[in-house]
């Protein structure tokens, strides 16, 4: 099935059951959604595309449209605390992974905390005002509990992997409001100058991006075989909603180099 029409069947069960429902609650409303598990790219792509919400309630994991949430739907059923592992640290807030592996910009964030934590922490707003981006969450200041950190080397490529997604956000309009992204350059064929980077991505079209590099790129230090670019988009002046431009301006945030223990090398 294509992603554009598992989006409208999603889409259209959603908004006929009009309450969160799990994944087999979806598939048997649908004489067209057969697969076990849905495929992860595709349901990364529903978080911008129609504000697919995923959480866990009873035990169970709930789909449900961000909408109804920002009407004032369904907050109860949220969760009040989430676990989180921290990929990039930033100026007041952090990108991290949730336990779907969905991208998260999450604030604010302890000063102690760095690249690889495991964390859990209390949640004062899933769609914060001030804040309208998909991926944006606000923590309740005093209540983040350090749990553990990555230390492994295989360890922090498999969530690397489960996190990485296609180029494609990088040749699209963002798909309707995606404002984070992680992405492997392909065959390391990518150079760092004057403030930016230049790489290809996995996409077939794909001629080359020149993008910035957050800080000027002073602080990235490529010393694995492993290479992972986490994006954002950048905000438009006049507060303006970053979906409701025509083309998407994107920044490299941070550098994720990892080696590879299972790698094999030629002597």
């Amino acid at each position: 099935m294509t992603y554009e029409k598992f989006r409208r069947e999603v889409e259209r069960i959603l908004t006929e059951q009009c309450r969160p429902v799990t994944w087999n609650e979806i598939r048997a409303s649908s004489t067209k959604l057969t697969q076990k598990a849905p495929y992860h790219v595709y349901v990364q792509k529903l978080q911008g595309d129609i504000g697919l919400v995923r959480f866990k309630h009873s035990q169970r994991t709930v789909w449900a449209l961000r909408d109804w949430f920002e009407e004032g739907r369904f907050r109860e059923l949220l969760p009040e605390k989430l676990r989180l592992t921290i990929l990039a640290v930033q100026a007041g807030y952090a990108l991290a992974a949730n336990e779907y592996w969905e991208l998260k910009r999450i604030y604010p964030v302890d000063v102690g905390l760095r690249s690889w934590d495991v964390i859990e922490a209390g949640v004062a707003d899933y769609f914060p005002e001030a804040d309208r981006r998909p991926e944006s969450i606000a923590l309740e200041a005093d209540e983040t509990d350090y749990l553990r950190t990555v230390d492994g080397l295989e360890d922090r490529i498999r969530i690397a992997e489960k996190v990485a997604e296609s180029g494609e956000f990088l040749h699209t309009d963002a798909w309707r409001g995606k404002t984070v992204g992680v992405t492997k350059p392909r065959f390391r064929c990518f150079y760092f100058y004057d403030g930016k980077c230049q790489f290809f991505c996995d996409q077939n079209v794909c001629v080359g991006h020149d993008i910035e590099v957050t800080d000027g790129g002073e602080g990235v230090e490529i010393t694995g075989d492993k290479v992972y670019f986490t994006l954002e988009a950048a905000e438009r002046a006049r507060g303006e909603f970053i979906w409701q431009k025509q083309r998407v301006a994107w920044f490299i945030t941070a550098v994720i180099s990892l080696t590879d223990p299972q790698q094999r090398r030629l002597l």
